[in-house]
Parts: C-alpha cells; structure tokens; sequence
C-alpha cells in the first residue's frame, strides 16, 4: 500500500497531470462538433460526473464508469487517481472550452461512441485544464477518463 502511496505522490509532483494512456501511436480520426442534442446531453452526464468528482464521492463514478476504462483499469486505481487529483488545488469555477465527439479516443479502446469535454478554470496567473471522456454504453454517456493540468504563469499574464 505504501508503494502505491508513494507513485501516487510521484505523480502529483510530475507536473500535476494523471493519464492513463500512453502517447497515441496511431493516429484517430478528427472529432466532429455533434448535434446541439448530443452535446446537452453529454453536458448533462459531464456534469453529474463532475458534481461526484467536486464532492469526492469518487467510488460512485466508478458504478456507472463505461466499459472501456473498467477493461483498462480497477476500482482501486481509478478511485485512487481520482482521490490524488482531489488534492491539486484548483481555482474555483469552470467553464466548458471545448466538446468533440469521435469514433476512437485512444488506439486500445473499440470503436464506439465517445465525448471528449474540456472544461477550463482560470484564477490570476493559474490556468487549470479538466477533460472528462466519456464513451456512449446502453444509451447513457459513461465516464472513461478524467484529466487535469493546472498551469501557473510565473512571469504575470495570461498563458
């Protein structure tokens, strides 16, 4: 458990980002913008996915995660990863940058249906990036990843 603590902790100090995928070694097809539909209602899901997230009810999105991060990763990681996350201080607020939807979003998961959201936090010179993937299983978005970057501009400005 110790072990599992102290790579937990390595990752926070790397630069504050948590990824489970590799580099993409094939390229994925371009995303497309989805009907005003799809993306309310994948805004919808991102958001109850992001409300347990903010409200560290962390084992919660794990019961109704997509298929394709339960068959590349556990409870334990993903709750775990969840959890280091929780403790980068972020700026308060959010704001949905972007939304892309795709066939593929990473090379080891099928083709399906999935939703990449970023959503973005801004406070002086920090810049804090969240993106959320969720993969369309049974008729509901699902979550499948959730990323942060935080960015602090040390020499002023924004950047």
């Amino acid at each position: 458990m110790r072990i599992v603590g102290l790579g937990l902790l390595l990752l926070s100090l790397a630069g504050c980002q948590v990824s489970f995928t590799p580099p993409q070694a094939t390229a994925l097809p371009a995303p497309t913008q989805g009907t005003e539909e799809q993306r309310g209602e994948a805004l919808k899901a991102a958001e109850g996915y992001l409300a347990l997230i903010d409200g560290k009810h962390y084992a919660e999105t794990w019961k109704t995660a997509g298929p394709a991060l339960k068959g590349m990763s556990n409870e334990l990681v993903w709750v775990n990863t969840l959890k280091l996350t929780g403790k980068i201080p972020l700026p308060e607020g959010r704001e949905l940058h972007g939304i892309g939807f795709n066939t593929r979003v990473d090379a080891r998961a099928p083709e399906g249906d999935y939703v990449v959201l970023e959503f973005v936090r801004h406070a002086g010179d920090t810049t804090a990036t969240e993106k959320m993937v969720m993969q369309k299983h049974d008729s509901r978005w699902m979550i499948i990843g959730y990323f942060v970057h935080k960015r602090v501009n040390i020499l002023g400005g924004k950047g």
